[in-house]
């Protein structure tokens, strides 16, 4: 089974129009909090519920969800499998609409959803294209589906992707591979900047301290948290000082050779700012 998840800013009422309006090719298998018998009428349901939150930009959530040549599913297992889709990738208490179609020879479902949910709080932020393809592979093992070719499925996944996010892809991988191996924000600067990535550090004018971080890979930037949620500055600090903290009781504690890149030097200066922060984070809990 594999996920796409479409960016293209289309409205609610353009999205249900495209996905239901031909009769003869979609059948609407399921809805929660929309209409199903006319996608007018869906679409301003949808549209209702944005009104919570009107000044969001893209409150349309728009996948399909595409299964093999031969593979055969009811309706309601492919209801399943939607439902458990949205659930994975943080699309909870919201609206929505699973959507058969049937003018490929391939079996394929889209699903329509609200980013706006029930209680009028934004939902499905960060990667969720990222999180869509972990989605469709993880429950295409559980419900024992046909697996594509592994190779072919990584492909088009990436196929999918538009632009934007593609980058954004890759400035996640990225971040994750290089985290690991750092021990400040500044070695992370100089791992990234070697595969053409540049970081930005935003600090409070009065202050001095950190407030923030942002992203650029080629054309596109991208603040932490358009990244990911696990890439903010706050993320990003307290993967790092848990990192320090290793160090620094592998130091002290003598229990085996420091890092080949770290020199004793090095890691006081880790440790005078492992304590800066703790009690910076202190200060603020106060």
């Amino acid at each position: 089974m594999l996920s796409k998840v479409f960016i293209t800013g289309k409205t609610f009422k353009q999205t249900c129009q495209y996905v239901c309006q031909d009769l003869v090719r979609a059948e609407v298998l399921a809805v929660e909090g929309v209409r199903g018998h006319d996608h007018r009428l869906m679409a301003e349901d949808f549209e209702l519920q944005h009104q919570f939150w009107a000044e969001k930009e893209k409150p349309v959530f728009h996948a399909s969800l595409s299964f093999p040549r031969g593979e055969v599913l009811g309706n309601d297992r492919m209801v399943l499998i939607a439902r458990q889709y949205l659930d994975e990738i943080g699309m909870r208490n919201t609206q929505y609409a699973i959507v058969k179609h049937v003018d490929k020879q391939h079996l394929h479902m889209h699903i329509i959803a609200n980013r706006i949910d029930n209680d009028g709080q934004i939902i499905g932020k960060g990667l969720i294209v990222e999180r869509g393809i972990k989605a469709a592979q993880k429950l295409t093992r559980e419900h024992h589906l046909q697996q594509e070719n592994r190779k072919n499925l990584h492909l088009t996944n990436m196929e999918a992707l538009h632009e934007p996010d593609a980058k954004r892809y890759r400035l996640y991988q990225a971040i994750k591979r290089n985290l690991p191996q750092c021990y400040r924000l500044e070695d992370l600067e100089k791992r990234l900047l070697q595969e053409g990535i540049t970081m930005r550090v935003r600090h409070d004018p009065v202050s001095g301290q950190r407030q923030g971080i942002s992203f650029r890979i080629e054309n596109c930037s991208f603040g932490g948290y358009q990244v990911d949620p696990s890439c903010t500055l706050r993320k990003l600090e307290e993967a790092l000082s848990l990192r320090q903290e290793q160090v620094l009781k592998q130091y002290l504690g003598a229990e085996s050779p420091l890092p080949g890149e770290l020199q004793p030097k090095q890691v006081e200066r880790l440790e005078e700012e492992h304590v800066h922060r703790h009690v910076h984070r202190l200060r603020l809990s106060l």
